[in-house]
């Protein structure tokens, strides 16, 4: 059974949005595992010590089976588990959003609160370079020079990425061919080649693919 995809940002941001004079400073950061995240919220909540609230919301494995979040102060389910239900909409994995609040002074009511955060959130993805994260199989391709770069383009056209390349008497092609179509490529690879290419796999795991 194929391991499920996620999406994950791969630098932290941070992005500003004024609601009702009220400011909400949202920073996103990719994180390795829960104690990671906890110890990035501990940072971030003492840069900005001074603020109303300090919310957050993270899921911090490939699984989504560990999540936790914080509504600081806001009034229960206002906060946290809104900008976690964005999260989890979006798929997006391995990544810690903290919402900083700074109190304008006008009271948004519960169902302004859960629009702010979410709000807030959402705009902070929708600024973040990311990447899906594809459970796949790196392969090692030696092959000659004359069907390397069509191999290497069917690997890609078929949904695959080039994680590197090596020349020398022979060109060594390495691969990262999602698990649900390994199969076809190989197969792809055979019948371009002639059967006359050396293909060993690596290992499996999460590899970053491009967003299309």
């Amino acid at each position: 059974m194929s391991k499920a995809r996620y999406f994950a940002i791969t630098e932290p941001l941070e992005n500003t949005i004024v609601i009702s004079k009220s400011r909400f400073i949202t920073t996103l950061m990719p994180i390795d595992d829960f104690d990671d995240a906890m110890a990035k919220v501990k940072a971030v909540s003492k840069k900005y010590g001074d603020a109303t609230h300090n919310c957050y919301a993270f899921i911090s494995n490939e699984s989504a089976t560990e999540q936790r979040f914080s509504d600081d102060g806001e009034p229960q389910g206002t906060a946290g588990v809104p900008m976690l239900e964005v999260l989890k909409k979006r798929g997006v994995y391995k990544t810690l959003a903290i919402v900083t609040r700074y109190f304008g002074g006008i009271k948004l009511g519960a169902n302004g609160l859960v629009g702010a955060y979410s709000s807030s959130v959402s705009e902070a993805l929708n600024r973040a370079k990311t990447v899906e994260m594809i459970w796949a199989v790196a392969v090692k391709i030696t092959l000659s020079y004359g069907v390397y770069k069509k191999v290497e383009d069917a690997c890609v056209i078929l949904g695959g990425q080039t994680i590197g390349v090596e020349y020398g008497n022979d060109v060594t092609l390495t691969v990262a061919i999602p698990e649900e179509i390994y199969k076809d490529v190989v197969a792809k690879i055979v019948d371009i080649t002639l059967d006359k290419a050396k293909i060993e796999l690596l290992d499996s795991n999460y590899f970053a693919f491009e967003c299309k």
